[in-house]
Order: C-alpha cells, then sequence, then structure tokens
C-alpha cells in the first residue's frame, strides 16, 4: 500500500511500485497491466493519481498504450536476473544481494531416503536419509523459481519451513560448521510440464532453464544437492571469457 503521510506524492509512489513490479517481471513484455480501475482499487488511490503514474512510465519507455485495448508493458522495460558463473553464491543470495525481496514458499518438506542420483553426486551410500524441500521463489508476487533440495541428514541439520524461508542454504550450512569451498554445476534447458507450468504461472511445454548444482565443503566433502528451474524469460547467466596465450 500507498503512504498518504509521506512527503512523496502519491502518484510517484505508485509509479515507483509499478516499476518495480516491471522490474521483477511481474508482466511479460507486450503483456497488459491491471486496468486504471483495477490499480485505483488496488492502491487506494484516485484514478487520476493512476494516469499521472502511467503517463510518467509510459513517457519513460517502459509502457505503451493500445487504443481501446489498454496499457501494455514495453518490450524493452523487462530485464532478465543476470547471475555470473564466478563466483559461488546462492539463488537466494545473489537476490538478496541485488537488493530484490524475494519470496520462499515451502511446497514441500520432508525427510526421506535419497534418490540413487542424488546419493551418488552427494557421495552417501544408497538408502541415506536426507532432507528434501521442494520450494518456490517469487518477486513482487510473480513466480521466478522451482528448486529441489536434497540435504543428507549426516549433517546434523535439522530443518523446518521457517528456518528456510528465513535463510538460503549457504548460511545454513555455515551456520552450522560447514563452509562452503566450491561448487559444481549443469545448465541445460527443458521444457516446462504440466505442474511446473502451472506452480511458475506459465504455458505448459515454455522454455525454462534448468541448473543442477552441488556445493563442497572442507575435505572436498559433498554437502547439498539442488535442482532449479527458472523461467528462461526472467533469468539468465553471463560468463567472463579469457583466450588462452
Amino acid at each position: 500500500m500507498l503512504d498518504p503521510g509521506s512527503p512523496l506524492p502519491l502518484y510517484q509512489q505508485l509509479k515507483i511500485a509499478l516499476r518495480r513490479s516491471l522490474e521483477a517481471g511481474v508482466w511479460a513484455a507486450d503483456q497488459a497491466i491491471p486496468t486504471e480501475r483495477e490499480l485505483t482499487a488496488q492502491y487506494g488511490v484516485s484514478r487520476i493519481t493512476v494516469r499521472q503514474a502511467l503517463a510518467d512510465l509510459v513517457a519513460e519507455g517502459l509502457l505503451y498504450r493500445r487504443h481501446g485495448k489498454g496499457t501494455f508493458v514495453a518490450p524493452g522495460a523487462v530485464q532478465p536476473i543476470s547471475e555470473t558463473l564466478s563466483d559461488l553464491t546462492g539463488h537466494l543470495e545473489e537476490l538478496l544481494r541485488r537488493g530484490l525481496d524475494p519470496e520462499i514458499e515451502v511446497l514441500s518438506l520432508t525427510k526421506q531416503p535419497l534418490p540413487n542420483e542424488v546419493a551418488a553426486a552427494l557421495g552417501r551410500p544408497e538408502g541415506a536419509e536426507g532432507w528434501f524441500l521442494h520450494r518456490r521463489t517469487r518477486l513482487e508476487g510473480a513466480p521466478l523459481m522451482l528448486a529441489e533440495v536434497w540435504l543428507p541428514a549426516d549433517l546434523g541439520i535439522s530443518l523446518d519451513a521457517e528456518y528456510v524461508q528465513r535463510y538460503g542454504f549457504n548460511h545454513i550450512l555455515t551456520e552450522h560448521g560447514h563452509p562452503l569451498v566450491r561448487g559444481w554445476q549443469r545448465i541445460a534447458a527443458q521444457t516446462a510440464r504440466t505442474e511446473e507450468a502451472r506452480l511458475l504461472a506459465i504455458k505448459r511445454g515454455e522454455a525454462l532453464l534448468r541448473v543442477v548444482r552441488v556445493i563442497y565443503g572442507v575435505d572436498d566433502r559433498p554437502l547439498v544437492w539442488f535442482r532449479t528451474l527458472y523461467r528462461a524469460d526472467r533469468y539468465e547467466y553471463e560468463v567472463e571469457l579469457k583466450r588462452r596465450r
């Protein structure tokens, strides 16, 4: 909600709120944003305030209007979140470092045997127990990514929903005496299946960015396994290339 007591005019507050939604990818390029009537009801302001905020965003090139059809997101207004491959940072840690405010939703948190693929990647025997976390991350209410995380039970860490909503695994592991030393990851593309599409608010068959990551600690001991699915229109990786001499 906007603050009527703020020295900043309401239309400017609304403009900032809408710009944050654009930056977070709440609406895709060429997608219609809520109508003036809907924005008036959502933010509790007058129609004049809404029109002034939208006019400014149109003038800045972030929105455009179609006569009789509404206001739409300009193609250049939505920039994907870009993460470098050169740093060992967690997905949530990276978002926070960029000044974003991710919302974590725990879809499932259970203790069960590690799948064979995960046990092998983590150097644990078949049937070893671990914590399984399935979570969804949103920005400004819009889904950004889904993650499946496996944490071996032999690390002696107990998880609950509130804990994993507040902290990323880099923090959790370090706090329990398991500092992170290095990581390995594989990046690939895949298409969204029915449930993935529903959770990420996209159409079935749309492109996803899949990242499988294993983090290692002291003595090269594997600590945690991730498989993360990103909306391909909202996330990208970048890497610096150097020519060998």
